[in-house]
């Protein structure tokens, strides 16, 4: 009954989303008519204006008007240019406009497929019936045959009056010097700089058409990208955590008996903070944590077949108030890790001759840096670990923030606020409360499983997934 109730409500959701998105979309159709009309009335203006000046001077006088008018010539061209720009800006306006035109049309079809689809008639029916289709994929934000004679309008127009504002200057001449005109016809390469200026204004406008309609279909509010958290996500850290508990700490702990992060929150364990601190202040625990079986692999996987542009995060804000000592220890764990697992920005993989003038830079900056040139040891030995992995990512990024934080207005360039940025489509993550905020920013949130993160209500738009190979079909069935 309560999923009766469920369907019904998202079904008069719908319903009213469609009448608003159409209500919307004959607004906007409206918007650009109006939008065209101004442009016009703008850009008739300065030809009308000259005309009256002209036809106020008597025919005997009409060389001097001219004389005289083309002595003004800074004001003419100046004016004329200005109404080119303001009329190429005006077309993106328009464009973009019509571009939320469609989008509205493609959300009306996605409404109508649901309903046909759930209704009681039989396909033939539907399909004699159904004059408007059902795609969310239509209409083509590419109008050749309908939106492309107003962008050449406009082309014509401001190509126009973009050629003026050119010539207007040698006209100017002309009248200062009472050169005759048939002069201008003896300056080849002014004329042929002229008609190639007037041609690639006049092709910037259908270009620019071409380039907005790409980036709606292909970038606007999607993007083939993937973020990754490490902890608990591509390394076995619990396991870990134990192994060095018990070797730092002298005290036993399974790892299935961690249920909740960080483990010092949980009062039955009795693992204190500086029990944790005493752990994560260990070179080793990050030099010589174990990878998760397959996990790169199917990382992998994704990447070469989905083209999955990867985002990796972590946050690690350690080693945490160690003596000199102990933090050389971790200097050089760093340098261990880079002698036998040297990385190099993604860009850089191809070119081998640049990758040793990386290394030497990470190796001075490790040693010697301080504030921003300074690099911390643990993003050192993060990004060999990967490395060591062969773990293949397009970004990481080492939050320097709170990795909870997930508010707008605090811009900690975390994962929340990348995920945004970057408009990141998928996402994979082992803790239930980040799972939940990034539900809000990206499509569909994958939650590893773990045992600190099974207890939890989440946002429909977050799937549980037992292992990476899990992972990789739900993927490919979203994709």
């Amino acid at each position: 009954m309560n999923g009766n109730n469920g369907q019904n409500s998202f079904e008069r959701y719908l319903l009213a989303e469609y009448q608003n998105i159409a209500e919307a979309h004959f607004r906007t159709i409206g918007a650009i008519s109006a939008f065209f009309r101004y442009y016009l009335l703008i850009a008739a203006l300065p030809i009308t204006l000259l005309g009256v000046l002209i036809g106020f001077t008597s025919a005997q006088y009409l060389p001097l008007s001219l004389q005289t008018l083309f002595t003004f010539w800074p004001i003419f061209s100046v004016t004329f240019l200005i109404v080119a720009l303001v009329g190429f800006l005006v077309l993106l306006y328009i464009v973009n406009l019509r571009m939320d035109v469609l989008l509205y049309a493609r959300t009306v079809n996605g409404i109508r497929k649901y309903f046909y689809d759930r209704g009681e008639i039989d396909i033939d029916t539907a399909l004699r019936t159904r004059v408007l289709p059902q795609s969310p994929l239509l209409p083509s934000y590419t109008e050749k045959a309908y939106f492309m004679p107003v962008i050449l309008a406009f082309a014509c127009f401001d190509a126009f009056y973009f050629g003026l504002a050119i010539v207007m200057p040698r006209l100017g001449e002309l009248s200062q010097s009472h050169l005759s005109l048939s002069s201008i016809v003896q300056l080849p390469h002014y004329l042929l700089f002229v008609i190639l200026a007037f041609l690639a204004f006049l092709i910037l406008h259908p270009i620019s058409y071409f380039l907005y309609s790409r980036y709606r279909e292909h970038a606007y509010l999607r993007s083939y990208s993937l973020g990754v958290d490490i902890d608990g996500v591509l390394n076995c850290h619990r396991e870990h955590f134990c192994k060095l508990l018990w070797e730092n700490c002298h005290i036993r702990l399974k790892p299935n008996a961690i249920k909740v992060i960080p483990v010092h929150e949980n009062p039955r364990l009795g693992i204190s903070r500086a029990n944790e601190k005493q752990v994560f202040n260990d070179p080793r625990y990050w030099t010589d944590m174990p990878a998760l079986p397959t996990a790169s692999e199917e990382l992998g996987r994704m990447r070469n077949a989905f083209r999955l542009k990867t985002y990796i995060f972590t946050y690690r804000p350690w080693p945490a108030q160690v003596d000199k000592e102990a933090y050389r220890a971790w200097i050089k764990a760093a340098n261990d890790m880079l002698s036998k697992y040297p990385y190099s920005p993604p860009r850089l993989s191809r070119l081998r001759c640049l990758r040793g003038v990386f290394r030497f830079v990470t190796r001075v900056r490790l040693e010697h840096g301080k504030w921003r040139l300074g690099l911390s040891p643990l993003e050192v030995i993060t990004r060999c670990w990967l490395e060591k992995n062969v773990f293949r990512y397009d970004h990481i990024t080492i939050e320097p923030g709170s990795d909870y934080l997930s508010d707008p207005k605090a811009e900690v360039k975390n994962r929340f606020y990348i995920s945004r940025k970057k408009k990141i489509r998928f996402f994979v993550e082992d803790d239930s409360d980040k799972a939940s905020k990034l539900a809000y920013v990206c499509d569909i949130v994958f939650l590893l499983k773990q045992p600190y993160n099974t207890s939890r209500d989440l946002p429909n738009n977050v799937i549980r997934v037992d292992s990476w190979e899990d992972l990789y079909r739900s993927v490919r069935g979203l994709s």
